[in-house]
């Protein structure tokens, strides 16, 4: 037979799974050579674990070896020019590779975008593949298919654009014999017309119309050879036969090779393969294949139109993102309605003052009166009786506190003593207990008036509290409108006496804030950070499940195959996500500012972008958890994981200066911390964008930006799988 031209060669090429040091230290792909020339069909066969995945993935360009060398097509795969990956190699992996989403014609048609085909073109394709793979109803989705059936898909992906290489893994499995037997006889029409096919498969008997056929066991190539040689050099009447008496022998010279072995090298020498050329049971007579595989290369093809190329790759990336995201309408609706529904959440349920708070009463004074209780409830009770020689009899100024307390939402329960109220205040039925003494009224009034009194008298004038501290935030409150309605109720009755109300104030005063209000509430303060969270947290988390799950469905895997760069995937997708980021800014600034009235003193533009970039910074941190993270799992597990550090360290919660020096030093440098001060100083105080405390916050932002979006293409640089 006359020489051929190669089409891929691999040359004392091997790879090791694990770390050199770790026990799971071991070869995959073991000082292989493997040369395809063009042409023909090349079977590799082997069981589950020899490599033959991880070959194919080294040939198409996505696995780098640790020694040794691959040519495809006329020169190195991943080499500038070279197709490879990219339109000169149609790939189906083993894995199904699909968007489960897509319909059959949306999946076949993807790829034939990625390939700049023409939509005249990609039609005539798709009706001419599914008549000879019988595929199901172009518009039936992949994930409603069988297994068989997301498989002639898949090969129908691979085949839509004609490639010069044709890499198939295991194309046949589940299939239909009198399927397979017509996809074989295809792929020698194929064949015939120069296209180079290399196909792995568990049926090893139909690998016989195959040129060539390559026996893969334990990261070695032990035979590789036209079917007919193979059965006629080891005298077998099956290709299953002749694969065991190869395995076998292949046992046996490892065995004479360790025995003679004092330490095990970290690859098999070339020493020891030249040594013993029976180890390789190679016979390649039928070819006359040239030792040197540079000489056998096809001419590298120049590269042409990439920037038409690349604007196809574009188009295709683009359109199947708003096909995945148009077919999940729950995922469309979680992400317009989820940040509305988060704000209203926190709106409605932070910020308001506690309702329906319950304060046992013990008034003595209102007791022993001829009325009993009852004496607060009289329209007609005279409290303050002034003289003409401007003194003041106060009686019952115990019913103007308690009046003064319900203005603010105290209601109070009366109780005989205070032993019943702190029972009832034990058993929750209510919040605080009040003790008024018998002689309280005239007291204050002997307080106010004398100052210097005995110490009955002063304790007398007090108004006792007992809270239930454990409950914070309820007992904080209580103490504060308590001491409100003391300060109004003494002025009551400081101005029925015709005396100065500030007599009996402590003596602080609190003058108009510098910024902000007086009434200031806890919902105002929250609700710059509160926003951030929502807008870095949402993005981050649709990011990173989006594109996990392209990876695992090996979406993301084929299309690099297909050619499409890691950059074309991220720039489209935060293109997409940038217009959805944009949508929840607006909403959140339209709930905030006019659903809710929250003060806006600054510019609404300088709190719309900050609140932009720190959208695109939570995209930027999915992308990180895309890259670093195996599984959804994991995902979730560490934005979780981050979340809650994130939210306790950023300041809403709780001030920075109530935390150490290195602890604060750690939350100025989390994502938010800063950047929801700025946005406060912005609302609150009015600050511009030219203030420090505003551009540092944008600084932080764009910080994380870079540092996410650096960190995501290192990991894709260095570690493709």
């Amino acid at each position: 037979m006359a020489a051929r031209p190669a089409a891929v060669v691999v040359e004392r090429a091997y790879k090791y799974y694990g770390k050199q040091d770790k026990p799971d230290y071991k070869p995959v792909l073991n000082y292989l050579d493997m040369t395809v020339e063009k042409g023909i069909i090349y079977g590799l066969l082997g069981a589950s674990g020899c490599g033959k995945t991880t070959l194919l993935s080294c040939i198409v360009g996505r696995r780098s070896l640790d020694g040794g060398d691959v040519w495809v097509l006329g020169g190195k795969p991943g080499e500038k020019g070279s197709g490879v990956p990219g339109p000169r190699v149609g790939y189906m992996p083993q894995d199904i590779a699909l968007v489960a989403e897509f319909s059959v014609r949306d999946a076949v048609f993807y790829f034939g975008r990625i390939y700049g085909m023409s939509m005249k073109k990609l039609v005539e394709r798709f009706d001419f593949l599914t008549n000879l793979l019988d595929l199901p109803s172009g518009g039936r989705l992949i994930k409603s298919l069988s297994g068989g059936q997301q498989r002639r898909v898949s090969l129908a992906a691979a085949l839509v654009h004609e490639p010069e290489l044709l890499i198939l893994d295991e194309p046949t499995v589940g299939l239909d014999p009198v399927l397979r037997e017509r996809i074989w006889d295809f792929l020698a029409e194929l064949a015939k017309g120069g296209t180079t096919v290399i196909i792995t498969t568990h049926y090893i008997d139909e690998t016989k119309q195959a040129h060539k056929i390559g026996l893969l066991r334990d990261g070695q190539l032990l035979a590789e050879d036209s079917p007919s040689e193979i059965l006629r050099k080891y005298n077998c009447d099956t290709l299953e036969d002749a694969f065991l008496k190869m395995a076998l022998r292949q046992h046996e010279v490892t065995n004479r090779r360790r025995s003679t072995l004092t330490s095990s090298p970290d690859v098999i020498p070339e020493s020891s393969i030249a040594s013993n050329p029976d180890s390789r049971y190679q016979s390649r007579d039928d070819f006359n294949i040239v030792t040197s595989s540079t000489d056998m290369l096809n001419t590298k093809e120049k590269p042409s139109n990439c920037s038409s190329k690349s604007k196809a790759r574009y188009r295709a990336v683009f359109i199947k993102s708003i096909q995945q995201f148009s077919r999940h309408p729950g995922g469309l609706i979680f992400s317009v309605l989820f940040p509305i529904i988060q704000a209203v959440a926190f709106f409605m349920a932070v910020g308001s003052d506690p309702r329906d708070l319950h304060v046992a009463v013990v008034n003595e004074e209102a007791a022993s009166s001829p009325y009993g209780l009852d004496i607060c409830k009289n329209s007609s009770l005279v409290t303050v009786i002034r003289h003409d020689d401007d003194t003041c009899d106060q009686y019952m100024l115990s019913c103007w506190f308690l009046e003064e307390m319900e203005k603010r939402r105290l209601f109070q329960v009366p109780y005989n003593s205070t032993t019943h109220g702190k029972r009832a205040l034990a058993t929750r039925k209510t919040y605080a207990v009040l003790h008024f003494a018998q002689n309280f009224s005239s007291a204050l009034g002997a307080r106010v008036r004398d100052g210097d009194v005995p110490d009955d008298i002063l304790q007398d004038s007090i108004v006792s509290v007992w809270l239930d501290t454990a409950d914070y935030q309820i007992s904080n409150f209580i103490k504060m409108q308590l001491h409100k309605a003391y300060e109004q109720f003494t002025r009551r009755a400081m101005a029925a006496c015709g005396l100065n109300e500030d007599l009996v104030q402590i003596p602080v005063r609190f003058e108009e804030p510098v910024y902000g209000s007086k009434e200031a509430q806890m919902v105002g303060f929250m609700a710059p950070g509160i926003m951030i969270t929502i807008i870095f947290f949402l993005p981050a988390i649709v990011t990173s499940t989006l594109m996990i799950s392209d990876r695992l469905e090996g979406v993301w895997e084929r299309s690099a195959v297909a050619g499409v760069r890691a950059r074309e995937m991220l720039n489209v997708h935060c293109a997409l996500q940038s217009v959805v980021i944009l949508m929840q800014t607006l909403e959140m600034m339209a709930l905030a500012f006019w659903g809710y009235s929250l003060p806006s003193r600054g510019s609404l533009l300088a709190c719309g972008a900050l609140l932009f970039l720190q959208g695109l910074s939570g995209m930027c941190y999915g992308f990180l958890l895309s890259v670093l993270c195996s599984s959804y799992t994991v995902s979730f597990f560490v934005a979780t994981g981050s979340f809650y550090p994130m939210i306790l360290l950023c300041g809403i919660l709780w001030p920075l200066e109530g935390m150490s020096a290195g602890l604060r030093a750690v939350a100025l440098a989390l994502p938010f911390t800063v950047p929801s001060k700025s946005l406060r100083d912005i609302m609150e105080k009015g600050s511009s964008i030219t203030d420090a405390a505003v551009y540092n916050g944008f600084l932080i932002t764009m910080a994380w930006i870079v540092v996410t979006i650096s960190l995501c293409f290192l990991r894709l640089k260095y570690k493709k799988t």
